[in-house]
């Protein structure tokens, strides 16, 4: 059952891959060390990784919606949310979010 071919059910797709496994991801933040900038920077690329793999799934698994307007909306969906994804992958890649993530530690902590 690999979504990226397409086989998968779109309810699947968007409920299992993108739903559950997000929450199963955020949970595992719940485990890392705020402090520690290093696991936070690997759990945001690792995050950003899953996200770009469940929008995709959910691109491709669209076909088999039973509905044309479901399949369609997903799709728009899929393809806005992978815009914005890039968007803030390449935000956060030229360092656009470093003074962000400064000041919310300094609150926090």
């Amino acid at each position: 059952m690999n979504p990226l071919t397409g086989r998968t059910s779109l309810s699947a797709a968007v409920w299992g891959y993108g739903l559950l496994g997000s929450l199963i991801y955020s949970a595992l933040g719940l485990f890392i060390d705020v402090g520690s900038t290093g696991l936070l920077r690997i759990y945001t690329i690792g995050g950003f990784l899953y996200s770009v793999y469940a929008t995709v799934a959910v691109y491709q698994c669209a076909h088999n919606s039973r509905s044309r307007l479901v399949a369609l909306l997903a799709r728009i969906s899929a393809i806005l949310s992978l815009g914005v994804l890039l968007l803030f992958g390449y935000l956060y890649a030229t360092g656009a979010f470093d003074g962000l993530l400064s000041s919310a530690l300094a609150e926090i902590g």
